[in-house]
């Protein structure tokens, strides 16, 4: 108890000890007699008078805050002898605790009624230059030295303040940045009135920046712009280099005019040239102009700006970026014309607007000569592992709800999910919920494509509608682009009329319902030799030796129709007809289109001698009934022994029916007699 009762004693000491230490600073240090030290270190260390014209206010706890205003900073010599730059009042606070163990927590920094005044000299020197005086030293930062923490900054304030560069003037300038810490965003707001003269002057800004601008808006009233956002400072991140110039600017705010014949914009190696002009700058703004930007790999570009690249399948893509064309500004649109766009080997032209940035609504017209989007698509995976049955998630994303869009866009060639077109059309309207894609054309395959599709996202499950038509299209291609499938070839004609609910994969075929049909001439069923399971099924009800060889993997025929009408998924064909010269298929069964699945009952009717059959006589055979099961990529043909056994039977029945009867008909004379 001693022993904490002394060590209590002790603390108390130190505190009061502290306490009393903070209070003589506070009673008798007066941080104004030291004004003239203050402006003599200045003027030794920077060339530059420093005055300091108003009071100094200290105070130490708990915050170590200092106030002084007002106070002003010259010019280096050959320069006008106004102050570079004066405040009215500065506040800078500290805490003082967090210092005590080495942490540096700033406190608000205030800033009212700043006067920047920047200018040039006949040689080109700015006043912003060469702030280093005899006692300054040249010592350049070391490229291996750490970097330093950032410190807790609870915030800038600047306000009433006024930047002038040349003629060119910034007034009613407020800047506000919120909490700074590592790691975390801090909000920024900027409020200005540009007011420049008649007279064009240069602009000519360079710089370096490891920050990222999250998010930003902004707004235009009178002749006052507003910007705002959320700057994070990137972890890591190497110092970007910047630029941007105006050579000329000319602003009549008596006329409402702005004319910059030229600008360039340098961000790291990428480069952007234009012209603009504008009109009604101050009541109704309208701003049109140029722009032009030099061919760079935008994915270099990205890993630059601290931003990951996308995987792609190629991972040659995004290797190009370039492009020129017009823009304009007013009415609350935004517009651009005469767009030339190149993306590595794709190119771009046309127009597109942003006809109001209120609701974000926009129409286009343009045209891409070619493109494989396969290329731009995330490298392939192994099939993920089966999940467990869950209710599905057909929820919609909100930005598609809020779509408006008008537009058309033409393709000469497009590569997508392993499917070829040519001279694609498509036309899109969205508004209110309702995104409607007609008419959609393109040549595929040596035939052509017709589409009209509606998704409807107005109810809580979006809905989606299919009228669609593939008319002389080469199916072998098709199908093994498209489907990875090869089991049918030919040419012909495939519609379908369907609707489905939900977005994904599995959701729009459980729902699926309408209805399909195909035509095809001159093809073959590929993974199927009727054929050859009609000569074994004969021979198995001869009881003849089955048919030696082995199956082609095909059966060709010269027509094949059906259709199916499909509910939730299950696709039900009831009008199956195949036909070829030595053969006619018909029948019916279901398709399970999440499952694959495959249930049909058919009846190959042969017309002439099948080639090789068993116990080949020269005679029409009767009909062979067949069952196909499995699956589509892996379909299973059995003829169906009881069926054709009975029929077997029938037939021996109905040869000897005449016998048969002779033979009852003695018997039952005997009996009589």
């Amino acid at each position: 108890m001693r022993a904490l009762k002394i060590l209590g004693i002790a603390i108390g000491a130190l505190v009061a000890l502290l306490v009393l230490a903070l209070l003589a600073v506070r009673l008798f240090v007066d941080p104004n007699a030291y004004k003239g030290r203050i402006e003599a270190a200045v003027k030794d260390s920077t060339g530059r008078e420093l005055t300091l014209g108003g009071p100094i206010r200290l105070s130490v706890f708990p915050w170590i805050a200092l106030e002084l205003g007002p106070a002003s900073l010259g010019n280096p010599p050959g320069f006008s002898s106004e102050p570079f730059a004066a405040v009215e009042h500065v506040a800078l606070r500290v805490k003082l605790l967090p210092l005590l163990h080495k942490e540096l927590q700033i406190g608000r920094i205030e800033i009212d009624g700043l006067d920047l005044r920047l200018h040039k000299n006949a040689a080109g020197k700015g006043n912003w230059q060469d702030f280093g005086g005899k006692g300054a030293a040249s010592t350049p930062a070391s490229s291996s030295s750490s970097p330093t923490a950032l410190p807790v900054l609870a915030g800038v304030v600047i306000k009433n303040s006024h930047v002038a560069y040349e003629d060119l003037s910034v007034d009613h300038l407020n800047f506000e940045l919120g909490h700074l810490s590592a790691g975390e965003p801090a909000p920024v707001k900027l409020q200005l009135t540009l007011t420049p003269s008649r007279t064009a002057q240069p602009i000519d800004l360079t710089g370096r920046f490891n920050i990222i601008l999250n998010t930003a808006k902004q707004q235009y009233g009178a002749n006052a712009l507003e910007l705002g956002g959320t700057l994070k400072p990137a972890a890591n991140a190497t110092a970007i280099p910047w630029k941007f110039s105006v050579p000329n600017l000319g602003v009549d705010l008596a006329a409402q005019t702005l004319t910059a014949p030229s600008f360039a914009v340098q961000l790291a190696a990428a480069r952007l040239d234009g012209a603009l002009k504008g009109i009604r700058i101050i009541d109704a703004p309208m701003v049109t102009g140029s722009f032009k930007l030099d061919p760079i790999s935008l994915r270099d570009l990205m890993t630059r700006l601290g931003m990951e690249a996308p995987k792609t399948r190629d991972p040659k893509v995004l290797s190009k970026l370039a492009g020129k064309g017009d823009f304009s500004y007013g009415g609350n649109a935004l517009a651009t014309s005469g767009l030339d766009i190149q993306l590595d080997d794709s190119r771009l032209r046309g127009k597109a607007a942003l006809t109001s940035l209120d609701t974000k609504a926009m129409s286009f017209n343009l045209a891409i000569d070619r493109i494989d989007v396969d290329r731009y698509r995330s490298p392939e995976t192994a099939a993920p592992a089966p999940k467990p049955a869950s209710k599905e998630d057909t929820s919609s994303p909100s930005a598609l709800k809020t779509l408006r869009m008008d537009g058309t866009l033409t393709i000469g060639s497009v590569t997508i999910s392993n499917l070829s077109l040519t001279q694609l059309l498509v036309t899109i309207a969205a508004k209110d919920g309702v995104t409607h894609i007609a008419p959609a054309k393109a040549k595929l395959y040596g035939g052509d494509y017709s589409g009209d599709i509606t998704l409807d996202e107005r109810g809580a499950t979006p809905s989606l509608k299919i009228d669609q038509s593939m008319t002389n299209v080469d199916l072998a291609p098709l199908m093994k682009d498209f489907a990875k499938s090869q089991r049918i070839s030919g040419h012909g004609t495939v519609t379908a009329n369907l609707t489905a609910h939900g977005l994904a994969g599995d959701a729009l075929f459980k729902t699926l319902n309408g209805h399909v049909a195909a035509n095809v001439d001159n093809g073959a069923v590929e993974g199927v030799d009727l054929w050859f399971e009609i000569n074994r099924a004969l021979a198995l009800v001869q009881k003849q030796s089955l048919p030696s060889g082995q199956s082609t993997g095909r059966t060709k025929f010269d027509a094949f129709k059906a259709s199916a009408d499909i509910n939730n998924g299950v696709a039900t064909t009831k009008d199956l007809n195949i036909t070829s010269q030595n053969l006619h298929v018909t029948g019916q069964g279901t398709t399970n289109l999440v499952t694959n699945a495959i249930n049909y009952q058919v009846k190959a009717t042969i017309l002439k001698e099948a080639p090789g059959a068993a116990g080949a006589s020269g005679k029409t055979l009767a009909d062979i009934p067949l069952n196909i099961t499995g699956t589509t990529n892996s379909p299973s043909v059995r003829p169906d022994l009881e069926v054709l056994a009975k029929a077997r039977i029938q037939q021996e029945l109905d040869k000897h029916k005449g016998e048969l009867q002779q033979k009852l008909m003695d018997k039952l004379k005997g009996v009589f007699k």
